[in-house]
């Protein structure tokens, strides 16, 4: 699908979300082509679920990658849980210790440190896939504690400040390289180790699916990047969508 090189950057200083701009402007982007929007600062940042995500000016990755597919894709489901696998795979060459909270929030020291949000937009021949990520790179310990969920950055667990070009610019390389994977062979290649990272793993939790709370144990990952949950009745629930909580 392509290097790094083959990626067209375009980048703001200020912008509402960059997700929000890839879908509006996605007619004008070339569809043979990586295009990777960035931002300094979003004034109206977007997590899952219609959540606010905070943007602090110039301390974190706030970037969308946008990209054409075939209609008919059969992994369209597993983007984000690549690119959070992607995600992972660099935190893990920089000393981290990342988990996955199903479906593909990041989590350091169980916290969250990076949220993806994905999008598409339909075209008569294609979809146009948009992929947000938020990294929280050198976000300040106040500025955490505002958020309405735990979360950490890079800077707060190392002690060290970190060039987030240089983050964005390992993560978009090794983001590339997964999705040529899950293109050739599908997501059988992730799936080991997506159940090593799966966060909560043998744990009571909650998962909300926006009609009803069903809880059990989070027992492993389906085949094709669903969710296991066994129920009180031993039964198991395979869930397509949701969010997460500890139970």
């Amino acid at each position: 699908m392509g290097n790094l090189k083959n990626i067209c950057y375009i980048h703001f200083d200020t912008i509402d979300s960059t997700n929000n701009w890839a879908k509006a402007n996605a007619h004008t982007l070339d569809p043979n082509q990586f295009t990777c929007i960035t931002a300094l600062e979003q004034t109206a940042g977007r997590g899952r679920w219609f959540r606010k995500w905070v943007s602090p000016r110039g301390e974190n990755i706030y970037a969308s990658i946008f990209f054409c597919l075939p209609r008919n894709c059969p992994y369209l489901s597993n983007l984000g849980q690549v690119l959070s696998l992607s995600c992972a795979t660099m935190l893990k060459k920089k000393g981290f210790a990342p988990q996955i909270k199903w479906p593909n929030d990041i989590l350091l020291s169980g916290k969250k440190v990076a949220g993806i949000l994905t999008e598409a937009v339909t075209f008569e021949d294609r979809i146009g896939i948009v992929l947000g990520i938020g990294l929280n790179v050198n976000m300040s310990k106040e500025l955490l504690d505002s958020i309405d969920q735990p979360a950490t950055s890079l800077a707060q667990l190392s002690g060290q400040t970190w060039a987030v070009e240089q983050i964005l610019e390992s993560l978009l390389k090794q983001f590339l390289k997964d999705l040529e994977l899950l293109q050739d062979k599908g997501f059988a290649p992730f799936l080991t180790l997506y159940e090593q990272l799966l966060a909560y793993k043998g744990q009571l939790i909650t998962c909300h699916d926006g009609l009803q709370p069903i809880k059990g144990i989070c027992h492993s990952i389906s085949s094709d990047g669903r969710l296991n949950l066994e129920l009180a009745d031993g039964k198991v629930a395979l869930i397509s969508s949701g969010e997460i909580k500890f139970s």
